[in-house]
């Protein structure tokens, strides 16, 4: 199923530089590829891209954001060691002994550095049981002085993220439904994907996958589709709120990472990865629409696309500025179970993202006025 997406260019698109407010890199590359497909291309005053096609009919806003955690250096200490405060949220233990890549504000370079750590010969008993804080880690990058340091054109403000790359996982599954204990076991053939930033340029990814089909594949709909490649969504879903002021959609959908619920430590998320589109039930920063919700999962349901339920305690997703839009815009998230997001490697199954692109178009196709309407009536 997997092989009906363009890997290429979510590889370019998982590899390229984009932390919250530095997106440029990556936004470039999603402006190239999506704006062969769209009619209109737009933006608002914060970096976010829209591609608008279709001029008639409700207006579906389908966000991504572009942008991925990471770093921002702080102070330049004497000895050429680099201070960091994050951009997104981090969890101390997976950062030390990891690379990251510092993007210098005077020239194009990028510079590799090491997040620097004791070696475990040096510390006292007591040192070894407590976790090192981010305020404490610093970012080595091979210099002897601050002097130095700046001759390499870095100065305080300087982005960074992850030094990591996309590669796929091929694995032969053995599976049977778990709500059929009489059912056959069935052999699938999996791909996984492991990279950086997945959270969320998948989301930007399947947004883009979306409207490429309805373009190449002349799918008709009664709708305007507005497709976001939005930024800033890891420090507070900035690049959502603007675009959806300017949009006004009748209707958002959201497509990010979700947390898979099959790793050790994952307790009590019913989301796995490998077992389809997840359609959220609600998060931290919304309760999406009753009636919206009923209406994809009765489209899966219908479609045969692989999908299941989800929820969140915490944490949101740009859908949760897209319902606060205007008067109120019914909206969903539509996620994709990832394994270690906000670390330098996610994990996930290509197939769950193949099913989210099925159903983005197959929600697209039946979103009519009436239908619209109907998610608000009594």
């Amino acid at each position: 199923m997997a092989d009906k997406l363009n890997i290429k260019f979510l590889e370019e698109l998982t590899n390229a530089f984009g932390p919250s407010g530095h997106e440029t890199e990556a936004q470039k590359l999603a402006h190239e590829y999506g704006k062969e497909y769209a009619e209109e291309i737009l933006f608002d005053g914060l970096g976010s891209v829209v591609f608008k096609k279709g001029n008639s009919g409700p207006k579906i806003m389908l966000a991504g954001h572009i942008d991925e955690i990471g770093f921002v250096v702080t102070e330049i200490t004497k000895e050429g060691y680099l201070k960091f405060h994050q951009l997104g949220g981090w969890w101390d233990q997976t950062l030390l002994t990891q690379e990251v890549i510092v993007r210098p504000f005077k020239g194009g370079a990028k510079i590799i550095g090491v997040i620097g750590a004791p070696p475990p010969h040096v510390l006292t008993p007591e040192q070894r049981t407590k976790v090192v804080t981010k305020d404490n880690m610093y970012i080595d990058i091979g210099c002897a002085s601050e002097k130095e340091v700046k001759e390499l054109g870095i100065r305080i403000g300087d982005p960074a993220v992850p030094l990591a790359y996309f590669r796929t996982v091929d694995r032969t599954r053995k599976e049977k439904k778990e709500d059929d204990p009489d059912a056959k076991e069935e052999t699938r053939e999996v791909t996984l994907a492991v990279a950086k930033a997945f959270d969320d340029r998948i989301g930007v990814f399947i947004v883009l996958e979306a409207l490429r089909r309805l373009s190449e594949e002349k799918i008709e709909h009664p709708n305007t589709v507005y497709a976001v490649s939005t930024v800033q969504e890891e420090v507070g879903l900035r690049g959502a709120r603007t675009a959806a002021q300017m949009i006004q959609p009748d209707i958002g959908f959201a497509l990010d990472v979700d947390i898979s619920g099959d790793s050790p430590g994952s307790k009590g998320l019913v989301q796995k990865m490998g077992k389809g589109v997840a359609i959220s039930a609600g998060d931290g920063s919304m309760i999406p629409n009753p009636k919206l919700r009923k209406f994809a999962l009765e489209i899966a349901e219908e479609m045969k696309i692989k999908h299941q339920p989800a929820f969140l305690k915490s944490g949101g997703t740009d859908a949760g500025i897209i319902h606060l839009t205007g008067m109120g815009a019914p909206s969903l998230f539509l996620g994709i179970p990832t394994r270690y997001i906000h670390s330098h490697h996610g994990m996930l199954d290509l197939d769950d993202v193949e099913n989210a692109v099925q159903l983005l178009i197959e929600l697209i196709k039946r979103l009519d006025q009436k239908t619209v309407e109907s998610f608000t009536a009594l």
